[in-house]
């Protein structure tokens, strides 16, 4: 990771000091298959260490931790620096990103657990609600940083689920 941070942020580091915090929804219907994706570091855009996210939310509102936050992840181009993923379980089954983030907003248990986690996190780095953004938006946010000039093309949690979801905070 060390390696990556320097090629894309000029820091020669894995540590993280949490600054955002990156809302994902995995693409899936259960965790399982998101671990075994992050557990098999593969070479993401031809580069690793592979994706992987400090936390996946199950359905059922399971919070599993896979990274410490102190250690960077590769989840978000341009804000892995300084940022804490957070992945969702959900995928779209040929619906929308929206339709998907509403799904995961709809479902009780899991945005529970969801605003949980993030609260705690805000509370223990003092993260402002403003700096909890969702992966469609990362490129717009005032600490993007990408020095090979990587960009995000994600469409997870859009600005208006965003929105809601920090009404909910």
């Amino acid at each position: 990771m060390a390696g990556y941070a320097m090629r894309h942020y000029g820091i020669s580091s894995w540590t993280l000091n949490p600054k955002v915090i990156v809302l994902h929804f995995t693409e899936t219907d259960t965790w399982g298959p998101v671990r075994s994706t992050f557990a098999a570091d593969a070479p993401n855009r031809g580069e690793l260490p592979g994706t992987c996210a400090h936390f996946v939310v199950d359905q059922q509102g399971i919070i599993h931790e896979l990274v410490p936050t102190t250690i960077m992840c590769r989840h978000a181009i341009g804000l892995n620096h300084v940022a804490i993923g957070i992945e969702i379980v959900q995928a779209t089954h040929g619906h929308t990103s929206l339709w998907a983030d509403q799904q995961i907003l709809g479902r009780p248990a899991q945005i529970q657990a969801v605003l949980g986690l993030v609260r705690q996190l805000q509370a223990r780095f003092g993260i402002a609600t403003a700096d909890v953004i969702g992966h469609a938006t990362a490129n717009s946010h005032r600490l993007f940083l990408d020095k090979v000039g990587w960009r995000n093309d994600h469409t997870d949690w859009q600005a208006p689920s965003v929105a809601e979801f920090r009404s909910r905070l």
